[in-house]
């Protein structure tokens, strides 16, 4: 058994950071042709010029080493089982013809004396020791690398000490040799999400290769190769090495002209509408698993704020590789001077106690400014979007405020806390607003406070402290329905200034209610 040359796999060790031109990864074969992790998936790849081909492996009942993404075998093979209560016997049944699933030693034979090497990936540690006992036993001449959990690949590392791994960076920190000590992998792999220059020239640096997954789009496919990664893991060869010897032909010049800010949003808009719809499914689809404390006990985050996040990371990066995005779980990845801004789950603590009171924001921003924003609503299905210029929509219908004047009495506002408790202040404007028989409201979500207005339910809100990652969307929501943003100084155009308390009110309840907000919090 033999391992990957890094000589040629990983970045050159000269004066230039990286390889030009990367070597694909072959993803679970070839399944925009074939099943997933089966022999003939395996072979189209290999015969479409993949330099890698990366299978997943699970185990049997009986201990058999077996090629599967999935824990069952429901969505491939029609069998709810878990693949490890199964016995090989009964798995090898499943399918017809050569669309079966393979063992892993059958995978071995297949790749013996090809060019394409193997990337085992096992997220379990048992399944690792299983496909090591395999590769082990193996007389197969077939290169072989591993890559999963930290857990599986340390299972590794302890039963082949020489083998090759591939460590997972899910991080925008750029890696450092401490990081990477226990494991010492020669690659790292990177969501595409988590792609950044820092990253690939600290992974250089170390001696690291970084492979980028997964990449299929021609446009992400260039920016990738731009960037510095040496490997670039993809569902489609094909696509992705035309792509590929386009650059090594023509090199990886950017595109002649920018979009205009027109064409920019029209694509922008439609993205951002059909991620919001996804958002809805999945946070209504995905109970809360995992919940953690992130700066203070009550700034909860759960498993479904970082699943959400990264599923919009991926959907923009796929549409617009060279945007920069600001994400509340995982931080700041660096871009033009296009940044996109993403709050997963606004009103965690809600999600967490089971109060349909959560939301999603999103928005792009062009030099500073905001183009285009969406609120989506998980428990009503709803979502309000904007576009500067072109007004706000709830369901296609246009939100308008008009100017008729609105008394505070009988009115609602709402408030939020912000993340350190009540603001100076808050106890004084509920006083004030209780003498005006005006209602305050505190659900629980910042952004839906904000976004509440534009759709006129309340007649304003107030909210601590501006963050573009929490409110860019609904204040641009409550810009183009014809609503007023204010600060202490007043009326602002665009965003309030970062960290600056702010108030959103309809135009006929904007004065008086100025008046009592800024009143109760102090003016400058």
């Amino acid at each position: 058994m033999t391992t990957l040359d890094h000589a040629t796999v990983g970045p050159d060790r000269d004066e230039h950071t990286a390889r030009a031109f990367p070597r694909l990864v072959a993803r679970r074969g070839a399944p925009r042709v074939r099943r997933e992790d089966t022999l003939p998936a395996i072979a189209v790849a290999e015969a479409l010029g993949a330099d890698v081909v990366e299978v997943d492996v699970r185990r049997t009942a009986d201990g058999v080493a077996v090629l599967l993404h999935d824990e069952t075998l429901g969505r491939l093979w029609g069998d709810p089982r878990r693949v490890a209560d199964v016995s090989w016997c009964d798995v090898a049944r499943m399918g017809n013809g050569l669309d079966r699933i393979p063992r892993l030693d059958a995978v071995l034979e297949r790749l013996h004396g090809c060019r394409a090497a193997l990337l085992v990936h096992v997220d379990d540690p048992a399944d690792a020791l299983v496909a090591t006992r395999t590769v082990a036993s193996s007389t197969w001449d077939t290169t072989v690398a591993w890559t999963g959990t930290a857990a599986s690949l340390a299972a590794v590392r302890a039963a082949l000490p020489d083998a090759d791994t591939w460590a997972v960076w899910e991080t925008l920190t750029a890696p450092t040799a401490a990081d990477t000590a226990e494991v010492r992998p020669s690659t790292l792999v990177l969501d595409d999400v988590f792609l950044t220059p820092e990253t690939v020239a600290a992974a250089h640096a170390l001696g690291l290769a970084v492979a980028v997954r997964t990449v299929d789009a021609p446009e992400p496919v260039r920016w990738a190769a731009r960037l510095g990664a040496d490997l670039i893991a993809t569902d489609d060869v094909a696509s992705a090495r035309a792509v590929l010897a386009d650059g090594e032909r023509d090199g990886w010049a950017q595109q002649d002209r920018e979009p205009t800010e027109e064409e920019l949003a029209t694509r922008a808009q439609a993205l951002a509408h059909r991620i919001a719809h996804e958002v809805i499914a999945f946070t209504r689809e995905h109970p809360v698993g995992q919940v953690a404390s992130k700066r203070a006990p009550g700034d909860l985050v759960t498993d479904v704020d970082r699943a959400v996040e990264r599923l919009v990371r991926a959907r923009v990066r796929a549409a617009f590789p060279t945007h920069g995005f600001t994400g509340e779980e995982y931080g700041e990845a660096p871009g033009d001077r296009h940044r996109w801004y993403l709050d997963p789950v606004d009103g965690t603590t809600n999600l967490v106690n089971g109060l349909p009171w959560t939301s999603m924001s999103l928005c792009l921003t062009r030099g500073g400014r905001p183009l285009v924003g969406v609120v989506a609503d998980p428990w009503r299905g709803e979502v309000l979007e904007a576009r500067h210029g072109r007004g706000a929509v709830l369901r296609d219908t246009p939100l308008r405020l008009d100017d008729t004047p609105r008394p505070l009495a009988g009115a609602v506002v709402g408030a939020e806390f912000g993340g350190q408790g009540a603001w100076v202040g808050l106890g004084r404007l509920v006083e004030a607003l209780a003498d005006r028989a005006c209602a305050v409201r505190v659900m629980g979500s910042s952004t839906l406070t904000v976004a509440q207005v534009a759709a006129g339910r309340g007649v304003g809100g107030c909210v601590p402290s501006f963050d573009p990652v929490d409110h860019g969307a609904a204040v641009l929501l409550v810009h183009e329905a014809g609503g007023v943003v204010l600060t202490r100084t007043g009326p602002v155009d665009g965003f309030p200034p970062e960290g600056e308390p702010f108030l959103v009110a309809h135009p006929g309840a904007a004065d008086e209610l100025f008046e009592v907000w800024s009143t109760a919090l102090g003016r400058p």
